[in-house]
Order: C-alpha cells, then structure tokens, then sequence
C-alpha cells in the first residue's frame, strides 16, 4: 500500500473514505504524516454500488476481459476518495501500485518526473481509469491529480488487487505496465510534433470488399512511414462498425474521436489529443470509435473538427477507412491527397471495386490521379491475374502484394508488425513500395 500527498500532507490511500478526506483541509504542523483510518460508508456495499462499480471496471479495457465474479471481487474492494474543487492530490513515485479511476466530478491528472517537469497532463471523463506510472526501480515520477470541481475517486491499492486478481494479476499489471508506455510514447509524440506545425496530407486506404487485408496494409504502411518520421505519423481507424488498428499494433485503445466529443467543448482537443496511442514504431494510432453505439457521434462535423486538431504536427495522416463510406469516410476522401484502393484478386471484390472508382470519379469528383490501386494476394492460387484485374477495373496496378501465409497473424501474436518481425515478407516489401508512393503524393522524402 503507498502513501500519498493531499494539501502537502501524506495519507496512505488504500485507507481514505470520501469523509475523511473532506476533513483534512484544517490547519496542521507543517510536514506532519498520519494515516488517517475510518470506516466504511454504511451503503459502500450495497449491491446497486457495487454493480456500478464493476460496470465501470469492465469498461476499462484493462479489466474488460476478466469473469464477472472477479470484477465484483475488485469492486468490493475500491475505496472512494473526495477530492474538492482546488485540492489537489499528490501520489509518490510508486503510484503505479494503485489503481484510480475518477467516478464523478472533473479533474486533471498531471504526471512530473523527477527533476519537476511536467511530462503529460490528461482531463478524465467520470469513468475513465487514470493512467499512473508502473513501478519501475529506475523510473521516478510523481501524479498530480488536480480537482477541477468536487471530484470522487474510486481506488484500488496493491493488496486489493492481488487479492481479488488471483491468476489474473499477471495479465492486469502487463496492460497496466503497457498503459503507461503508451503515456511515455505519447509525451516523446508531443514533443517531436511541436517542432512540425504544418498540417499533415492524408493517405486514405479503401476497400470495397471485407478481408482484403487493407488494415493490415494500413498499418505497416503508417509503420514505414514512421521509420523515417517517428512520432509524425498518425493512423487514423475509421473502420466501421469495429476497427481493429490499435488491436493488430498490441495497443491498448483508451479513447476514440467519437469518445472526446462526449466531454465539454472546451476540453476537446485535450481529449482528443489524450486518445491517440503510440506504437513503438513510432506510429500513432488514433481510433474513430471503440463500440457500436458510438457509431452515431461520428459524422461529418465531428470528423473535419478531428482532422483540424490532428493534422498539425503530424507529417502524414494514414486513415483506414476499411469499407465504409459513410460520412466521415466520404470527409477524409474529399480531403485525401492519396487514395489507396485495396483489391483482392476475387470476382466479387472487382465488380465492387469498380462500382467503388466510379463513385469516386463520378460522384465525388475525386481526381484518377489521386487513385492508386494495390494488389494484395490474399491466398496462394488466384483465379485472376493482373492484367485481367487491370482490364476490369481499367486502372493499372501500383503495388502488387505477395502471399504471405499465416505471417501477418503470427506477428500480431507476438505482439509485433510483420514489416518489423520480418522485414524482407511480402507485406513488409508491400507496405514499404505503399510508403513510397504516398511519399511521392504528398512530397515526403523517403
């Protein structure tokens, strides 16, 4: 259990009741320490609290895939935590021992190294789980959480979570450790994309047919395009209903676009810049969505208003837009420099491509120039061949993608890319000939 900070003066946090934390706003020695104890709020355990409680931990995606009795073994065991408008909460260097979320109310969590400085802040919405420093021995970081307005935080301390986990503990501390290198690669993104305010072209990938592996060329591509501008390159998921962009990269998505425009206007951007992931490739990921019901917020507003927010200090924008064309997707396509259309070699993906191309040129008005087609050899026997695609789709092929087996599943199993597990693939040889010509698009030297 780890102590921490409120009003400069230190408490042991798996011990703090929303009463007592009110209470400790009197004047005291200056330095004092006490561990303030009490009990338990007579309905802390009413089963309405806790149903709640465990809702709010399953919608975290590092709790979400753990069995209901163990959801409410956690909630049992959280504690609630006042914070009043204008206190503010200091956690030590080894808050990645607790685990907090922010049940009610408004606050901003600041995270500063150990020389002072400001590494990120992040503005929760009730609900969310605050991202804390994992305990590592040579880290050293200290978690402000500042009340906005009268705030309640709902805790859980080292020993609640190794007593309700079980077997699971492994499994939460890996997501939570990954959680907070996704918060590292995000401040290492915010400063390279501080020097490089022009804002970014996009690259649109399409396909008119599910399963023609367009998200897996989108990300490969987005990560060799990373390669030559780390942290300046930003895969936006507008795959409809289910983008899996941040699952094939092995991220943990902890927002959406359609998710930041749920809190007020005035903490947009913050959210919005709050829910990209970074890829240790140096590639950002930033999902549309993250459920179904989510899919309504996302229109053609919301989507311009993200894109103007976005674009600036990135290099490019590599938007997957899977096979949707809804309105978001028909907004970054108006706007696209570079649309990728990915064909698979199958009878039924060509008529649908070509109904596709005429949308664009006939409908949209989007230039043939701006139209790239790619090939992606989805099994080993193809009963088409390129010139039979070509005369089809009366567009030539740009980049024709070799059969790679199984390799593309088995580098997301092992938490990797397949452009970085094996470089010399098919994929890996595809997404770097793609890279090469958005680059020649858009004018990026590669």
């Amino acid at each position: 259990m780890r102590g921490g900070v409120l009003g400069e003066r230190w408490y042991i946090i798996g011990d703090l009741c929303a009463r007592e934390v009110r209470e400790t706003h009197g004047p005291r020695e200056e330095g004092a320490s006490e561990e303030v104890t009490g009990p338990t709020p007579v309905n802390d355990q009413a089963p309405s609290v806790l149903q709640s409680r465990a809702r709010l931990l399953e919608m975290a995606s590092v709790f979400s895939e753990l069995s209901d009795g163990t959801l409410r073994a956690l909630a049992r065991r959280m504690r609630p935590v006042s914070l009043s408008a204008g206190e503010t909460l200091r956690l030590g260097a080894q808050g990645g021992d607790l685990v907090i979320f922010l049940a009610t109310g408004s606050c901003e969590g600041a995270i500063l190294d150990g020389a002072g400085k400001v590494v990120l802040t992040r503005r929760p919405k009730p609900g969310d789980l605050l991202i804390l420093p994992a305990p590592r021995g040579s880290d050293r970081y200290v978690t402000s959480i500042h009340g906005l307005s009268d705030a309640t935080l709902l805790t859980l301390d080292r020993d609640g979570l190794m007593e309700a986990l079980g077997s699971d503990v492994e499994a939460v501390s890996i997501g939570l450790d990954k959680l907070w290198e996704q918060e590292l690669a995000a401040a290492d993104a915010a400063q390279a994309q501080e020097a490089w305010r022009a804002a970014a072209p996009i690259a649109a990938f399409f396909s008119a047919k599910g399963g023609s592996g367009a998200t897996t060329l989108a990300i490969n591509t987005g990560a060799a395009l990373a390669d030559k501008y780390p942290r300046q390159v930003l895969l936006l998921d507008l795959s409809e209903p289910f983008g899996h962009a941040a699952l094939l990269a092995d991220l943990i998505a902890t927002g959406s676009i359609a998710g930041a425009s749920k809190a007020p206007l005035a903490d947009f951007t913050k959210n919005l810049r709050g829910a990209i992931v970074n890829h240790r490739s140096g590639l950002g990921v930033l999902p549309a969505t993250l459920r179904p019901e989510e899919l309504d917020l996302l229109n053609a507003e919301l989507t311009t208003r993200a894109l103007d927010v976005v674009a600036p200090g990135q290099r490019v924008i590599v938007a997957d837009l899977g096979t949707s064309l809804g309105e978001a997707s028909l907004v970054v396509i108006e706007r696209a420099q570079c649309l990728i259309m990915v064909v698979p070699p199958e009878i039924a993906a060509m008529t649908d491509a070509r109904r596709a191309l005429a949308v664009f040129r006939d409908i949209m008005g989007v230039p043939a120039s701006r139209i790239e087609v790619v090939l992606n050899q989805r099994s080993p026997h193809t009963p088409l061949d390129k010139a039979a695609i070509e005369s089809v789709l009366g567009r030539q092929i740009a980049v024709t993608v070799g059969f790679d087996g199984s390799k593309p599943e088995e580098a997301t199993l092992s938490g990797s890319l397949a452009i970085q597990r094996d470089p010399s693939s098919y994929i890996a040889r595809g997404a770097n000939d793609i890279a090469r010509l958005i680059g020649a698009h858009v004018k990026l030297k590669l």
